[in-house]
């Protein structure tokens, strides 16, 4: 299942934490984004792997924007995959 972080206000981005193709865990930094001035982390809610980062530093970003595309499937299929090639070297 593909999950799609978005911004909850607008903000500048200062910082990007993740790239494509990482693979991340719940409470994971992934950007740090500038209101107000007030620094606010962006948190991963769920594990996965990073599709896509919507964003760059610099970006003035809106309430609702696209921040980050996590597949969730992907970190549910490597554990999986892991388990089943730890459990076939037991034999």
């Amino acid at each position: 299942m593909i999950h799609t972080v978005r911004a909850e206000m607008v903000a500048n981005v200062l910082e990007v934490s993740v790239a494509a193709g990482d693979r991340i865990s719940i409470g994971e930094t992934l950007l740090l984004l500038e209101s107000m001035k007030m620094e606010i982390p962006v948190l991963a809610e769920i594990s996965g792997e990073v599709l896509e980062v919507a964003v760059v530093v610099g970006d003035v970003i809106q309430e609702g924007d696209p921040l980050v595309l996590i597949d969730e499937q992907a970190r549910s299929a490597s554990s999986q995959s892991a388990s089943s090639q730890r459990g076939s070297n037991l034999s």
